[in-house]
């Protein structure tokens, strides 16, 4: 394609991060992949990532827990392509389990690695995306910002933080010539899971074991057994990506069927009550058309 860009991918050591930063790279955009620990857990993926045949994709180390870390990369990335057009915000993790067990530090992990490291990147990134008047903040979320389900209660709370952080962005960004979107995802099948955290509190842990065990056999069920593929996550991300400036939508839905119609229509109920409430504030003005 000619029209390339420049983008960072958090969090692509696998998941929707690694699918997304091979998909944009194929697609002939130039990708820097951020990851952690690149010497240490994650040498490998690394390693991977840099080798992939016929694509313009380089490794970046990026801790989105430290803003100094967050700061380097951009640097980088700024340093070697001249530019950065797209920040795609997918690290992250989820915290599973019933909240009462969780303490307020555990909280605060969940909200570092979900909501704070996007602030962080984007506050990074930002400076240069408004001198250059224009850029792309890309959140990848979750479909539990608008639909919480019992034992994700921590997770769900910090994707509607992101998400809040991303409709701000949006208006507050806008005249910058800055877009601020959010795709939010179903719970396709990645590595998310197998590194859940759960509460260090067992003994409370303990006394939801009914309940949570009745949870986890229904999500395991025969009629869940076809997730769905997550490449569709990245795709999408592609899509979004290579749209005509000013012509994304703020939020995306990538989910099957019965969920995706679903959380639309949550959607457009959300975004009239939006229309009608900043109308009535007297700053409709600021806001940007939805």
């Amino acid at each position: 394609m000619s029209d390339q860009r420049v983008v960072l991918v958090t969090g692509a050591s696998t998941g929707f991060g690694r699918l997304t930063a091979e998909a944009l790279a194929r697609r002939g955009h130039r990708v820097f992949a951020g990851l952690r620990d690149v010497r240490g857990r994650n040498q490998r993926a690394a390693a991977e990532l840099a080798a992939l045949e016929g694509a313009d994709l380089r490794v970046v180390e990026i801790d989105v827990t430290d803003q100094a870390s967050a700061d380097r990369a951009v640097t980088e990335v700024i340093g070697a392509a001249g530019r950065l057009d797209v920040v795609v915000n997918n690290a992250g993790g989820i915290f599973v389990g019933p909240v009462e067990p969780f303490t307020a530090e555990e909280a605060q992990r969940q909200f570092d690695l979900n909501v704070f490291g996007a602030l962080r990147v984007n506050r990074a990134a930002l400076p240069h995306l408004r001198r250059q008047g224009a850029g792309l903040l890309l959140q990848i979320g979750s479909l539990s910002s608008r639909v919480t389900v019992p034992f994700s209660g921590l997770y769900a709370a910090s994707k509607a933080a992101l998400a809040s952080l991303t409709e701000a962005w949006h208006d507050e960004l806008a005249p910058h010539g800055v877009e601020s979107v959010i795709l939010d995802a179903a719970p396709y099948p990645t590595n998310i899971g197998a590194n859940a955290t759960l509460p260090a509190d067992q003994e409370r842990m303990g006394a939801y074991g009914e309940a949570l065990g009745g949870f986890m056999a229904a999500i395991t069920s025969p009629q869940q057994a076809n997730p769905g593929d997550p490449a569709v996550v990245a795709e999408a991300v592609v899509r979004l990506v290579e749209a005509p400036e000013g012509k994304r939508p703020r939020r995306t839905v990538v989910a099957p069927a019965a969920q995706f119609e679903a959380v639309e229509a949550l959607n457009r109920v959300a975004d009239s009550a939006a229309v009608a409430v900043t109308a009535d504030m007297g700053i409709a003005a600021f806001v940007s058309a939805r």
